[in-house]
C-alpha cells in the first residue's frame, strides 16, 4: 500500500488529520486507511486538503517583500511547505465488510491509500447492478446491492439534464435483463415508450396503457377520478358515491358502468326537481331511500357535468381489461400516463399501488385468485416513479402518498419496493423521501434543494453536500444500504435508447432550413 502521510494533531473515532507526504498527495474524495488504538484498520475518506508555508503565515507580509526575498530564500521556504489533509472515518474493515469504529485513530500512525483490491471487494456485489466507476479511481467498478436498493427503497435526484434518465435506464436494463426482475415504471410524459435495452431490442419491455375497470375502484377513488373535489364538494361526493355503489350492485363494468352513472344522475335530477325519493344501494349492498329536493339540483347537475366531461376526454381509460391484468412479471412495464392531468394521474397511480400491494400481500400469504387480477404479483416488484414530485408533492397527504407510505413500511416483508426520481427534491413529500434509504444524488446546485436532501437523509453530511455541488453531468454521490461506503461515481453511459434526452434545437432549426432550400431548388427546376 502507498503511504501518504502521518496522523497529526487531535484524532477521534469520527475523523483525523494527517500531514501529507508531498510526493504522494491524495485527491479530494480519495479513500485512505489508518490504524486505531486497537490495531484495527480503519477506512476514511479525504474531505479537505490544505497547503501552507510556516515561514509566510504572517498576513502582514506585502507582495513586494515576498518578491524581494523569495529568490534569496527559496530553498528554505520550500522546506517549510506543509500539506495537511482531513479524513472522515467511515468504519473498520473486517473480512470485506465495514463496521462502526469504536476506538480513536492512533496518533502518529501511518496513513495509506486504501488498497485497490480492498475497494474492489467492497464495491463488488455478486447479484448487483454495475452503476459505473469511482470518480477518484476509474479502474474500480461500483455495483449496487439490488436487494437493499429495492427493499429499502431509493431516490434518484438531480437538476434537469444531470443524468437521471440515464441512471434509470442503466438500472432498469440490468434488473430486467440480468436478474429477470419485474419493474413497473410510472411514466407521466410517455418518455420511456420508445425504450430499448442495451442489446438493441425491446424484448422484455411492455407498454401498459392506463386503463381502469371503474367497478374495481372505491367510491371515493371514482369521485376523485372524475374531478369531484374531496373537501369542497362534500354533497356532490355523497350523491356520487351513492350512485356509484348502486351501479356496482347492478353489475355494470367498463364504459357501461360510467354511462349508467350518468343515467342515474339524470334520473335523480328529475326526482329532485319534483321533490321525491330515490332508491340506492349502499356500500354493503343494502337497499336504501334518499329524499331529494331542489337543494340537491346543483350538486347533481355538477356530478353530471363532471362525469360527462370525463367521458369525453378519457373514454379510452375505461376498459374491461385494466392495466393490472397487463403488467407482466420479468418485464419492464411502462405505465404510459401521457395525456392525463396531474390529478387524474394520481388517482390512477393510487389505484395501481393499492392493488399491487394488496395483491402481493395476499399472494404471499397463499390466498388464491389475485394472480389472475394481476399476473405480476407472482414475483417481487419494483415500482419506479419518474417525476416523483407530481405524485408525492411536499405538504400533501393524498392517496398516492398513503400507499407509497404503506409500501415503504411493509414492502420489504412482501417483496415490493419503490424508486423515486425527481429534478425538484424540495417539492417532494418529506415522509416519502426520508423512507428512500439509498440516495443516488447527481448534481444539485440549488442550496435549498441540497439542504432539503440533507434533512431527509441521515447519511448526508456537510462534506457530502460539497461533493454534490461539484459533480459534473452523469456523476453521482451514492449513499445508503445499497453500497458499503458512500461513493462518488461516474455513471456508465446507457447503450440503448430512452426518453428524457434534450432536443437538439440547433440541429432541428438547421435541418428545417436545409429542407426549405431543397424545396426551393426543386421548385426552380420545375420552373425551368
Amino acid at each position: 500500500m502507498q503511504s501518504v502521510g502521518l496522523v497529526m494533531g487531535k484524532s477521534s473515532i469520527t475523523d483525523f488529520s494527517f500531514a501529507v507526504n508531498p510526493s504522494a498527495i491524495p485527491k479530494f474524495g480519495e479513500y485512505v486507511t489508518a490504524m486505531n488504538r486497537d490495531g484495527e484498520e480503519v477506512i476514511g475518506i479525504v474531505r479537505e486538503i490544505s497547503n501552507f508555508n510556516r515561514m509566510i503565515l504572517d498576513e502582514g507580509f506585502s507582495f513586494e517583500y515576498l518578491v524581494k526575498n523569495l529568490d534569496f530564500s527559496r530553498k528554505l521556504i520550500e522546506k517549510n511547505d506543509v500539506i495537511v489533509a482531513t479524513a472522515t472515518v467511515i468504519g473498520v474493515v473486517r473480512n470485506g465488510e465495514v463496521y462502526p469504529n469504536r476506538t480513536p485513530i492512533k496518533p502518529n500512525s501511518e496513513v495509506f491509500l486504501a488498497d485497490d483490491d480492498m475497494l474492489s471487494s467492497l464495491f463488488k456485489c455478486e447479484r448487483g447492478v454495475e452503476l459505473g466507476r469511482m470518480i477518484a479511481r476509474p479502474d474500480i467498478s461500483v455495483s449496487l446491492d439490488i436487494k437493499h436498493l429495492v427493499l429499502r427503497h431509493f431516490a434518484i435526484l438531480s437538476v434537469t439534464g444531470g443524468g437521471k434518465s440515464n441512471t434509470v435506464a442503466v438500472l432498469v436494463n440490468d434488473i430486467v435483463r440480468k436478474l429477470n426482475g419485474t419493474v413497473v415504471l410510472i411514466d407521466p410524459h410517455g418518455e420511456y415508450v420508445g425504450y430499448t435495452f442495451e442489446d438493441g431490442s425491446e424484448r422484455g419491455k411492455n407498454v401498459v396503457p392506463a386503463g381502469i375497470r371503474p367497478e374495481r375502484l372505491e367510491p371515493w377513488e371514482f369521485a376523485s377520478l372524475v374531478g369531484v373535489d374531496r373537501e369542497k364538494a362534500a354533497v356532490q361526493r355523497m350523491h356520487l358515491e351513492r350512485i356509484f355503489t348502486t351501479v356496482r350492485h347492478e353489475g355494470k363494468v367498463g364504459r357501461e358502468f360510467v354511462e349508467r352513472v350518468l343515467d342515474i344522475a339524470e334520473d335523480w335530477i328529475n326526482v329532485a326537481a319534483g321533490k321525491g325519493e330515490a332508491e340506492y344501494y349502499d356500500f354493503n349492498g343494502v337497499k336504501r331511500v334518499a329524499t331529494l329536493d331542489r337543494q340537491d339540483l346543483n350538486a347533481l347537475a355538477r356530478i353530471k357535468e363532471y362525469v360527462s366531461s370525463f367521458m369525453r376526454r378519457y373514454e379510452d381509460l375505461l376498459s374491461q381489461n385494466d392495466m393490472l391484468a397487463n403488467i407482466k412479471p420479468g418485464y419492464l412495464n411502462v405505465v404510459n400516463l401521457s395525456g392525463f392531468d396531474e390529478g387524474q394521474m394520481r388517482v390512477v397511480v393510487a389505484y395501481l399501488l393499492r392493488n399491487l400491494l394488496v395483491g402481493r400481500i395476499n399472494y404471499v400469504r397463499g390466498k388464491k385468485g389475485w394472480e389472475k387480477v394481476c399476473p405480476a404479483i407472482v414475483k417481487p416488484l419494483l415500482v419506479v416513479f419518474e417525476e416523483g414530485h407530481i405524485f408525492a408533492p411536499k405538504g400533501v397527504n393524498n392517496d398516492v402518498v398513503t400507499w407509497m407510505g404503506r409500501i415503504a413500511r411493509e414492502g420489504r416483508k412482501f417483496g415490493i419496493g419503490l424508486g423515486i426520481v425527481s429534478q425538484r427534491p424540495k417539492r417532494l413529500n418529506d415522509d416519502v423521501l426520508s423512507q428512500c434509504n439509498t440516495k443516488i444524488i447527481l448534481r444539485i446546485t440549488e442550496p435549498n434543494d441540497q439542504r432539503y436532501v440533507q434533512h431527509a437523509s441521515e447519511q448526508i453530511s456537510e462534506d457530502l453536500l460539497k461533493d454534490i455541488a461539484s459533480l459534473g453531468v452523469g456523476e453521482a454521490v451514492v449513499v445508503g444500504p445499497a453500497v458499503k461506503l458512500p461513493v462518488a461515481v461516474k455513471i456508465r453511459k446507457f447503450a440503448g435508447n430512452y426518453g428524457g434526452r434534450d432536443i437538439d434545437v440547433v440541429e432541428e432549426w438547421l435541418g428545417g432550413e436545409e429542407e426549405e432550400q431543397k424545396k426551393q431548388v426543386t421548385l426552380e427546376d420545375l420552373a425551368v
